[in-house]
């Protein structure tokens, strides 16, 4: 029983819960052990962990410890026809801009006037069609040479060197990695053993920043560019080359360059 005087904690329970099977999981692309983007805090041997559910859109598969990112925003520029939950353009790739954020960055034929500056969120995506979520559809319909962007949230991509930390998502937890267009678990905070780490000198307590589907030594860079702080020391022999990272993406440094 708690002491209203002495504890700070009451009737303890878990915000959420996930099994080694879930994180795990390398689903398809219909997400069946999460919904896409989802957070679960857990604890094990080796501290807590924030891990997200993210979709693999690089178009080759993950395998354990890589660090991936957010993909880049995709411009969609001068639309051939639209409606206020749908626009047509040509050249995307099928599916892999599903859940992403769709905001209208131009309206051609009036200057600044809806849905100029609106955001609905992409339900499916052809390669030629952009539907949005039916609840969410703009105020006035798209139209022949809007603008729009596509900005990324849980789709991901391999990490690559100068990655700013906001956009990075985390290291791959699944065993059995993360196949292309699949969903999986990525650490996004705490304690991770087996993060994929560039061969050469890592001081152990230094920040450590994204490279190519790893991560590497910070060297001069910002600290809007620091994914995390090494646990321990790498040296250029090292055989295995992983590193015991804790890492600090939940709530990532500003973009912004250090005053």
């Amino acid at each position: 029983m708690a002491d209203a005087t002495t504890d700070l904690v009451l009737k303890v329970g878990s915000i959420t819960s996930l099994g080694m099977s879930s994180i795990n999981a390398d689903d398809p692309d219909t997400a069946t052990t999460a919904r896409p983007g989802s957070l679960r805090i857990l604890v094990d041997a080796y501290g807590y962990r924030i891990l997200q559910y993210v979709k693999n859109v690089s178009d080759s598969a993950y395998a354990m410890g890589e660090l991936v990112t957010k993909v880049a925003n995709t411009a969609v520029t001068n639309i051939t026809a639209g409606g206020v939950r749908q626009a047509t353009t040509t050249g995307l790739t099928a599916n892999d801009h599903d859940g992403r954020l769709c905001f209208v960055a131009d309206n051609d034929d009036s200057a600044g006037a809806a849905p100029e500056g609106e955001t609905s969120v992409v339900k499916n995506n052809s390669a030629t069609i952009i539907d949005m979520e039916f609840d969410m559809p703009f105020s006035v319909a798209l139209a022949a040479n809007d603008d729009l962007t596509l900005i990324s949230n849980w789709q991901s991509t391999d990490s690559a060197d100068g990655n700013l930390a906001v956009n990075v998502l985390g290291v791959v937890l699944g065993a059995q990695g993360i196949a292309d267009n699949q969903f999986g678990w990525v650490q996004k905070e705490g304690y991770c053993p087996g993060v994929d780490a560039l061969s050469g000198a890592i001081t152990a307590g230094d920040p450590v920043v994204a490279d190519v589907a790893q991560v590497g030594a910070f060297g001069s860079d910002g600290q809007e560019l620091w994914v995390g702080v090494a646990l321990g020391a790498m040296s250029a022999d090292q055989t295995a080359d992983t590193l015991p990272v804790n890492l600090r993406l939940f709530t990532a440094a500003s973009p912004g360059t250090a005053p």
